[in-house]
């Protein structure tokens, strides 16, 4: 009922959609920042690593695991459920397919309250939504969202190990 599936052959896609979402959401982002510096703000200064996820590097061994658990399988499976499942499919019902992605994505991005990455937010929610689409499986969304947060996390871990 939510959109779980059995997996098929064709979610080797994924092997080439997932890189491909986010090195495409990196970019967007990387574009927005550009574009935010030429009017003199620092993305750089305003998005460092001192908030939560920035401190995970000081916390004990098994502390650690347990935020990589709860950031790259648990966060992704309740979020999916959330914007994918129930948010996309209702407002499939109500507007036009590419219409529904970017609400989604829109409300996705603005949920996780960090200005600067809305855009890089935004454009993964757009990822998930054509994965949920394409594949007609939750399952595909969950795995890009999974990567995409541990790539995140261990980018900070080897960001603050320095």
């Amino acid at each position: 009922m939510l959109g779980f599936r059995r997996f098929d052959s064709r979610m080797l896609h994924l092997l080439w959609q997932i890189p491909t979402a986010i090195v495409a959401s990196a970019c967007a982002q990387g574009l927005f920042l550009a574009v935010l510096s030429l009017f003199g703000v620092d993305g750089a200064a305003s998005s460092s690593s001192n908030g939560a996820l920035g401190r995970v590097a000081e916390l004990p061994a098994p502390l650690i695991g347990l935020t990589v658990l709860i950031a790259a399988v648990l966060t992704p499976l309740w979020e999916e459920v959330l914007f994918r499942g129930a948010f996309l499919s209702g407002l499939m019902q109500r507007c036009r397919p590419f219409a529904a992605a970017a609400i989604s994505a829109a409300i996705f991005a603005a949920v996780h309250l960090v200005l600067l990455t809305f855009v890089y937010l935004f454009m993964l929610g757009m990822a998930l939504a054509l994965l949920k689409k394409f594949h007609q499986n939750l399952w595909a969304p969950v795995l890009l969202h999974a990567v995409n947060n541990a790539v995140v996390l261990l980018i900070i871990l080897s960001a603050t190990q320095n």
